[in-house]
């Protein structure tokens, strides 16, 4: 195994027995979070407490130590105790999701199979079954989820997993009020939790959504997140996100601002969009002709492209009803107001 060559070999070894909330505290005397998250990787791969490596497993995960997080998971597939192995089967699950290997809808059911009556098991459940939920956009049906979960942490006894779980919530309440339009209230939790991690992948999508927050205000504090997200992505080989900043996001920004020249977009719906804006509303119709796929942004870009309010209307109530996102769903509000 590597080690932190500026961590002495005979300091490691004296705290084998430290449990592994005591050897982050530990560490957070003499070193700063970026060295004591490297440290605590380390540290996680020689666990032997039943209790700590379930816990190092989330830890790792956070982090994005997914290499690591494979040898944990496997220690606790192999463990004797049934919760472990729980646990095991969930941080699989999760790095399915992440890794787009299984659709969202099978993963939700296979997290509804789970049952348990352990509280941290709970709260791991819902973490991940709220996180399935934001990524097939029924923001509406988490909020039960996420009341739960809120009540749930408070019975986590392990300090270091209440930590982790506390940043788990704080992140998922980011896109909970920026899909209600709270956007005091999700910028709160949004800034909170880039100030937190670590892990390079996170900060990225931290940096995309944040950028959202801000097409009805500032294009610039849009833009800067917009950039850190990109950079991020490229350094960290996120090639999906990547297509999502340079074929959707940045062309989406800039007609919203009405900053379109010189901007070329590859999604056909970013193509219509940026002839709307330019004024091109046949280009556009005949764009969105060609679209087969219809969601409640081509129907407001419909709406746009003809001037017509059915499909404003239809975009606004499939975003409200279908999704429960309201943010969004100011799109067609506003454009409804300009006919």
């Amino acid at each position: 195994m590597n080690r932190d060559n500026s961590f002495p070999q005979l300091h490691m070894r004296n705290c084998q027995n430290l449990r592994l909330y005591q050897f982050v505290q530990m560490m957070s005397v003499d070193y700063d979070d970026k060295t004591v998250v490297g440290l605590t990787k380390d540290f996680c791969l020689d666990l032997t407490n039943e209790e700590d490596l379930r816990i190092g497993m989330k830890f790792l995960y956070l982090h994005g130590y997914y290499n690591e997080l494979e040898i944990l998971i496997n220690k606790n597939k192999k463990s004797t105790h049934s919760l472990n192995r729980v646990w095991a089967a969930i941080f699989k699950l999760s790095l399915k999701r992440i890794n787009r290997e299984v659709p969202h809808y099978e993963l939700l059911n296979q997290l509804n199979e789970i049952k348990s009556e352990d509280n941290d098991t709970i709260c791991l459940i819902l973490i991940n079954k709220i996180n399935v939920l934001f990524n097939i956009f029924a923001y509406g049906d988490s909020r039960d989820d996420i009341d739960h979960l809120q009540c749930r942490i408070y019975d986590v006894k392990d300090p270091l997993l209440n930590e982790l779980y506390q940043y788990c919530l704080e992140s998922l309440l980011f896109v909970f009020y920026w899909k209600r339009n709270e956007l005091i209230l999700a910028r709160k939790y949004g800034f909170r939790t880039l100030n937190k991690t670590f892990n390079k992948a996170m900060k990225a999508h931290i940096h995309f959504n944040l950028s959202l927050t801000y097409i009805y205000e500032d294009y610039e504090s849009s833009m800067y997140h917009l950039r850190e997200a990109r950079q991020l992505a490229i350094g960290h080989k996120e090639d999906w996100l990547l297509k999502m900043i340079d074929h959707q996001a940045y062309p989406f920004i800039c007609a919203q601002f009405n900053r379109t020249e010189g901007v070329v977009a590859k999604d056909a719906s970013e193509q219509a969009h940026l002839e709307i804006v330019r004024g091109n509303l046949e280009n556009a119709q005949k764009i969105l002709a060609g679209i087969t796929e219809v969601t409640p942004y081509t129907k407001y870009y419909l709406g746009r492209a003809h001037q017509d309010r059915k499909y404003l209307n239809e975009s606004y109530n499939d975003f409200i009803e279908k999704q429960s996102d309201h943010f969004f769903a100011r799109l067609p509000l506003l454009a409804m107001k300009d006919l």
